[in-house]
């Protein structure tokens, strides 16, 4: 493995909060009372949610520590077990992170050059040669109402229930339209309207959820994610309107948003029960 040095730093806008899946459809879990690391657990929780801080990132792979919300780390010893703790050197607890076109991910030891896998219920880190068992589907660990800004176009995104589409040309996500509850099912996630309906794949709204509103979700740390069919299109803004669909073909990185929780906003009323406003360009 090639010398990378690891430097302390603050959180930054890189960093990533998120719940590892493995291929058995369990969650890497930390277990503070034994100092160990098991994948055994359904469900994301505090101790199913890992901090990826990134030291350095490349288009395909970073190189990262996953730090839990108790403050240790995940660690990968000599003899190829993982445990829960403190780094003993710099390069302790290094792993390279690598993004699969399938949205999943690869922890690869600095030190070992061995990947992360999981048997089903334990974890350990043995093996040089990429197999199934080493990938892990990421799941960002965020509230459920979200909203999704694309950084190419400096704009939100924002359902239209009376044309039955979604844009992106929102500049402040101050609409309720620009909204969305994202709900995850069978390592899927549904895009929900504030009125209720789901984005299909034919960038529709419908009534219903189904397998035509099932997009599969790659994850970069600094909260990007992509949203594809799992068949080789992307969701992206499309055309002089933006207009959120799939496609093959994005450009410059069009198909990356920055999911973030969705704000609350609040209107000022005086006692005299007349609204605060705010007034552009007349001074």
């Amino acid at each position: 493995m090639d010398e990378v040095e690891w430097t302390q730093k603050p959180p930054r806008h890189e960093d990533l909060r998120v719940g590892l899946i493995s291929w058995a459809g369990a969650y890497l879990t930390s277990e503070p009372c034994k100092n160990t690391v098991t994948a055994s657990a359904k469900g994301l929780g505090q101790r199913q949610t890992w901090e990826v801080l990134v030291s350095n990132k490349h288009d395909t792979q970073a190189v990262v520590r996953l730090q839990s919300l108790q403050g240790l780390y995940l660690l990968c010893e000599a003899d190829g077990s993982l445990c829960y703790g403190w780094p003993k050197s710099s390069h302790h607890g290094c792993f390279l992170l690598c993004f699969h076109h399938n949205g999943k991910w690869t922890l690869q030891c600095l030190i070992s050059g061995c990947y992360v896998e999981s048997d089903g219920e334990d974890v350990f880190c043995n093996s040089r040669v990429l197999s199934a068992y080493h990938l892990w589907t990421p799941r960002p660990a965020l509230h459920v109402h979200v909203i999704f800004y694309s950084p190419l176009n400096h704009c939100y995104a924002r359902a239209d229930p009376t044309k039955g589409h979604v844009w992106v040309d929102a500049p402040v996500p101050c609409l309720e339209e620009c909204g969305f509850l994202l709900h995850f099912r069978d390592g899927c996630y549904h895009l929900e309207t504030s009125t209720h309906y789901f984005l299909s794949h034919l960038g529709r709204l419908v009534s219903q959820p189904s397998a035509q509103t099932a997009f599969h979700m790659q994850v970069q740390p600094g909260g990007l994610m992509a949203l594809s069919d799992g068949e080789g299109s992307m969701l992206y803004p499309q055309g002089a309107c933006l207009l959120l669909g799939l496609g093959s073909s994005p450009q410059r990185g069009e198909e990356w948003f920055i999911l973030q929780r969705c704000p609350t906003w609040v209107s000022l009323m005086s006692k005299t029960r007349k609204f605060l406003s705010i007034i552009y360009g007349k001074y």
